[in-house]
């Protein structure tokens, strides 16, 4: 029994179809795995550079940062004074 399945295997193999049936499909299970693990890396990775993005002290934002919102354009980057028109007189 053993040797007629070898030397069906060998047929099979022979001809271009899978040694035996399940094989194809055990082929196919590790193949699913293999693609799953892959993803399942990648996710880790991405996790992993999202958390340490997070644990910094850096945060994205599209606002200008202050240090720049009183220096005028094309002059000596020295800040502008308020004048007469102030926001508020100290008390």
């Amino acid at each position: 029994a053993l040797e007629g399945a070898l030397e069906g295997a060998m047929n099979n193999a022979d001809e271009g179809l899978p040694p035996t049936e399940d094989a194809e499909m055990d082929f196919q299970r590790s193949i699913a795995i293999e693609q799953q693990k892959a993803s399942d890396r990648s996710a880790a990775q991405l996790r992993r550079e999202e958390e340490a993005i997070l644990a910094s002290d850096a945060t994205r934002t599209t606002a200008e940062p202050r240090v720049n919102a009183y220096i005028p354009d094309g002059g000596y980057g020295v800040p502008k004074a308020y004048g007469s028109k102030a926001p508020f007189m100290p008390t």
